[in-house]
């Protein structure tokens, strides 16, 4: 293993060194690994040596002095003291102690510390980086034993091994299969953005779900399309919101000209315990930031009251005027009268509200026709990977079609009633390991334009609450959500994103994420062709 000292702990290593020259310690945190004899290169470019060492003890027990906030403990007959609050530490035996020369460049391990050279935990995806460190570790010594174990590790990052595994990685994705995420995904923010090459089966699985969730008899009259379905395909021609939201015709005197997507709308009013679903098919022909700004700006204005999401107006008489608006009502089937009457005087004193139980999922593919997603889409949005290709599956027709079953998803599984972090902060027992992993996270993006904010804090930990209710694996679903809500908005060339993805496939593998590392290694890949994305 190669570790790194970083300047910030640069005083605490100069005082780690025992007075026989024969030892070196330092926290164990980032040794678990490793056991008993394994080699530890120790680069401290700022104290100008690199030690070349082997594990001689892995847990030296530290007594913490709050009050002075120093750590100490004692080996050896040396007593040993740092500031700041430390668990146990590992005792490095010294081999040798090389110093740097002034020339000597050292290629970084970012914001990582440590880095491995042998073993399970090697990443061979970064193998030009290693095969780079190592080349400069070997400039320092001569050595017999020093220059051996380098040697041997670079056998680990060969061209044969990295083919080999880069191969597996383009063959190997791990996308969202359980259908618990999903609905996890939905319950933390009803704006889905399913994406995957052509034919995966995105509009399907819209339908599918409204199927599976069709409760009310009243909407189950036809057997092929499920009353709370609408797919509405959207138009490469889309520049503004008129297509999906209507506007205002003056042909034969001012009227207000409604849309499908207004009247399912109302009609999901109509239905409030009854998952709706819009499927915007091929979402991405057309630049979403313009067709669909009053819905992005709309979903932000979302609240919880008494256990109810609710938003401000997509759709009132103040933006269209009384008239065109009571008429539109009418036109929908909103009516002043019978059934309708209550949502009639609700829509003319609030104006047509998104409700509750509207779940927008759009499908996106990626090619030279389709326009690609701004951060303010994606930081609204909820985004599930569908590129698994099961080319056996599916022949079997009766299982094939489609139909109501005989029990339905229940609305409080899929619909949820939290819309900020601080509504599961105080009763979410996980909510600071959630805060300390996102911080982890942020420090790798630190100074990008990558970094995770309050929005997207606060949809961790709805998610993973919702996860832990439906008894999920916690590390499992930060994994899932670090997919969907951060590397969804990462992309650049390599002078922007190379070692910001290195930093992160290091950071997955020692939390053992299997999607976020998958995806990764994936866009690492796509890197050397000069610009990478998460979108394949």
């Amino acid at each position: 293993m190669i570790y790194e000292i970083k300047s910030s702990a640069n005083n605490n290593s100069n005082s780690l060194f025992h007075s026989n020259g024969e030892f070196f310690y330092w926290n164990k945190k980032r040794f678990k690994k490793l056991e008993i004899e394994d080699y530890v290169y120790v680069v401290n470019n700022h104290s100008n040596y690199v030690l070349f060492t082997k594990v001689d003890a892995k847990s030296i027990a530290v007594n913490y002095d709050n009050v002075k906030n120093i750590s100490s403990f004692e080996d050896k007959n040396q007593d040993f003291t740092v500031s700041g609050e430390w668990d146990d530490f590992v005792r490095l035996k010294i081999i040798s102690k090389n110093e740097i020369p002034v020339n000597w460049k050292w290629k970084s391990l970012g914001s990582s510390e440590t880095t491995y050279l042998n073993g399970e935990s090697i990443n061979i995806n970064a193998a030009t980086n290693r095969m780079l460190n190592i080349k400069q570790l070997k400039e320092l010594s001569s050595d017999t034993e020093y220059q051996n174990v380098l040697e041997n590790c670079a056998k680990n990052f060969s061209l044969e091994n990295s083919t080999k595994t880069k191969e597996k990685i383009i063959v190997k994705k791990n996308n969202m299969s359980n259908s618990d995420d999903i609905l996890t995904a939905i319950q933390t923010k009803p704006f889905i953005l399913l994406a995957g090459i052509s034919g995966t089966g995105k509009s399907r699985l819209v339908r599918e779900l409204a199927f599976k969730t069709c409760n009310n008899a009243n909407l189950r009259e036809d057997n092929n399309k499920p009353g709370n379905y609408e797919l509405i395909p959207v138009k490469p021609n889309w520049h503004d919101s008129s297509e999906l939201i209507g506007y205002i015709s003056r042909i034969n005197g001012e009227k207000y000209i409604a849309t499908p997507f207004i009247k399912f709308i109302a009609k999901a009013w109509s239905f409030p315990k009854t998952p709706f679903f819009l499927c915007l098919d091929e979402m991405n022909l057309a630049p979403v930031e313009q067709y669909f700004a009053e819905y992005l700006s709309i979903i932000e204005t979302r609240t919880s009251k008494n256990g109810i999401v609710i938003s401000d107006a997509i759709l009132d008489m103040e933006s269209i005027g009384e008239n065109n608006f009571a008429t539109l009502l009418e036109e929908i089937g909103v009516k002043n009268e019978g059934d309708t009457e209550n949502l009639y005087s609700q829509f003319m004193k609030n104006g047509i509200q998104i409700p509750n139980n509207l779940i927008v999922m759009g499908t996106v593919n990626m090619d030279e026709t389709t326009y690609s997603f701004s951060r303010k889409v994606l930081d609204r949005a909820m985004t599930i990977e569908m590129n698994n290709i099961d080319l056996s599956s599916g022949l079997d027709i009766e299982n094939n079609e489609l139909s109501y079953p005989s029990e339905y998803i229940s609305f409080d599984s899929i619909i949820g009633n939290k819309t900020i972090g601080a509504e599961v902060y105080g009763e979410f027992d996980k909510s600071e390991d959630v805060l300390i992993y996102l911080k982890d996270l942020n420090k790798i993006l630190d100074g990008s334009p990558f970094k995770i904010a309050y929005r997207v804090r606060d949809e961790f930990l709805i998610y993973v609450s919702h996860n832990e209710n439906k008894s999920g694996v916690f590390n499992q679903a930060l994994d899932i959500l670090t997919s969907m809500k951060v590397l969804s908005r990462i992309e650049g060339d390599e002078t922007k994103v190379k070692q910001i993805l290195e930093d992160l496939l290091d950071f997955f593998e020692k939390k053992d994420f299997k999607m976020s590392l998958s995806k990764v290694q994936e866009m690492l890949n796509r890197l050397e062709y000069g610009y990478t994305s998460f979108w394949s």
